[in-house]
């Protein structure tokens, strides 16, 4: 075999098994969820979201991740906020309008006195909803909305 073939045989040969492990060797999927919080009744405080994978960890309140969002560029009672690095799954967004910034829900005569809601569903109901109501799959980059109810 002369230099040239032996050459592009070795160059071919390597470009290929490169490829093998390049391929094989992919980064995890990653995705964004772009919020549009709308309702928002004032500028006061801030926005508490909590992320949930599951009914247990809603019930018991422990949330995967919490995020607190600033209320500075809400602009006609809504605003858009997005969240990324979120691998693919079932998720469900609640969200709590801390007007006070203490990171609880604030009652007055046995009423919530700052607003709340779930990703894309809109509780009417007295007593807290499931996770199924407000969970939802992601398997790209997804819009949610959230509208927020006061009592």
């Amino acid at each position: 075999m002369n230099r040239t073939a032996s050459f592009l045989l070795i160059f071919f040969l390597g470009n290929y098994c490169l490829g093998l492990v390049t391929t094989s060797v992919e980064r995890p999927a990653v995705y964004t969820i772009t919020l549009k919080i709308t309702g928002i009744r004032n500028k006061s405080g801030r926005i508490q979201l909590q992320v949930y994978r599951d009914q247990k960890n809603y019930a018991n309140q422990t949330p995967l991740k919490v995020y607190h969002i600033s209320k500075k560029d809400v602009k006609d009672h809504y605003l858009i906020y997005k969240l990324s690095g979120f691998s693919p799954g079932t998720y469900g967004l609640a969200l709590l309008d801390d007007e006070d910034s203490d990171s609880k829900m604030g009652y007055g005569l046995l009423m919530p006195k700052e607003g709340f809601g779930f990703s894309d569903y809109y509780h009417t109901g007295w007593s807290n909803p499931k996770f199924d109501d407000f969970k939802f799959d992601l398997h790209a980059d997804k819009s949610i909305k959230i509208q927020i109810r006061y009592l």
